[in-house]
């Protein structure tokens, strides 16, 4: 999935769970939820990361347990502790939706990627 795509469906979740905290701070988690989305696909349009035998390694550097607590301390630092059930809860839901399970750093490598996900 792209960010924007990921994006609608975190907008969609946090409404379905926490629709007043949404409806109150928008203009925050907008921005924030937006900016957690590009963060970890933030190398897929990268030199490195964008040619045919290599597209979807971007997913090495983030897409993983570690990633998803470097995106919790990141965006906690960022937007405050307020924020940081959501951002650890769509971070892993990023991850998830891409690969269909949230792996350790390890498993992440091409290798990996090339058995199991067939890329």
């Amino acid at each position: 999935m792209l960010p924007p795509q990921h994006a609608v469906k975190s907008f969609t979740k946090i409404y379905e769970k926490t629709p007043q905290l949404l409806l109150k701070n928008w203009h925050v988690i907008f921005k924030l939820i937006w900016e957690l989305h590009c963060w970890l696909d933030r190398f897929s349009n990268t030199k490195g990361y964008n040619t045919p035998g290599t597209i979807f390694y971007h997913r090495e550097q983030t897409h993983h347990v570690d990633g998803i607590r470097e995106a919790v301390r990141v965006f906690t630092s960022k937007y405050g502790l307020q924020y940081m059930i959501i951002i650890e809860e769509e971070a892993r839901r990023h991850v998830f939706d891409d690969f269909g399970e949230i792996p350790s750093k390890e498993h992440v490598t091409r290798r990996y990627l090339r058995q199991k996900r067939g890329w």
